[in-house]
């Protein structure tokens, strides 16, 4: 019985040594993480003269935006019917990324004229320089009378139609795609946006893109990143092969 008692000891001992150890290794692995996000942000900032050469020849496609927003796996199930009406005069998506500091961006829908908003770039802010709590700045949407695509998910007394977080914008099925940019945070489809749309949007155009972290994509389809991507109901495959889910129930 001693002799037990003496090995189940000792087997927490070694359990306690393995849990600290695993503990170092995290943090090393939180310091790559957040390595690979700095670097990744760095050169996507030298890519701008190439974005913007590249929207040269994206300027000669008839809704390019549009296509590449709806055969997004995750994207195109936020894009409501009307939405798509008002995404239609989408003429640029840009990523403008601050040069002090790469992982601060704003995310530009530049559009054209049309019978929603009176705005011609709709435009969310993100600093991302206080780890773990991003500071997000909204900038209002003028909608035209009787246009607000936003209005049927405004929650009486909620200000600005803000508030809605992430999970519950991506859940809600009466939430217009528009509602994000009233979103209080939002980060996660605006890392969508800015590191998987923009950068492969001509991938996403034709069809062949793939991202390069399903996981991310199945964490925000099944309602955000704390969510286990294990835990998620479908693979971004099935996501891209299935219909635009809420217009899909629409028609």
């Amino acid at each position: 019985m001693a002799t037990d008692n003496g090995t189940h000891a000792e087997l927490e001992g070694s359990l306690k040594e393995l849990d600290a150890i695993n503990k170092d290794i995290n943090v090393l692995v939180d310091q790559l993480v957040d390595e690979e996000a700095a670097l990744h942000a760095k050169y996507e900032l030298k890519k701008a003269p190439l974005y913007k050469q590249r929207q040269g020849v994206i300027a000669k496609i008839p809704k390019f935006w549009l296509t590449c927003l709806e055969k997004h796996p995750i994207i195109t199930s936020l894009i409501e019917m009307e939405d798509a009406d008002a995404i239609a005069h989408l003429e640029d998506i840009e990523i403008e990324r601050s040069a002090a500091n790469p992982i601060n961006y704003k995310v530009i829908f530049v559009f054209g004229e049309n019978p929603y908003f009176s705005n011609d770039r709709l435009v969310k802010e993100f600093d991302f320089s206080d780890k773990g709590n991003a500071k997000v700045t909204n900038h209002k949407i003028n909608w035209n009378e009787g246009k607000d695509l936003a209005a049927s998910a405004k929650k009486p007394g909620a200000e600005n139609g803000g508030g809605s977080g992430d999970d519950e914008f991506s859940e809600n099925e009466e939430a217009s795609f528009f509602c994000w940019f009233d979103d209080e945070n939002g980060s996660e489809l605006a890392d969508l946006i800015a590191n998987d749309l923009y950068p492969n949007a001509g991938m996403y155009f034709v069809g062949t893109a793939e991202s390069d972290d399903d996981d991310e994509l199945n964490g925000y389809a099944s309602g955000g990143s704390d969510v286990d991507a294990n835990e998620s109901g479908a693979s971004s495959e099935e996501a891209a092969e299935a219909p635009t889910s809420k217009r899909a129930k629409r028609e």
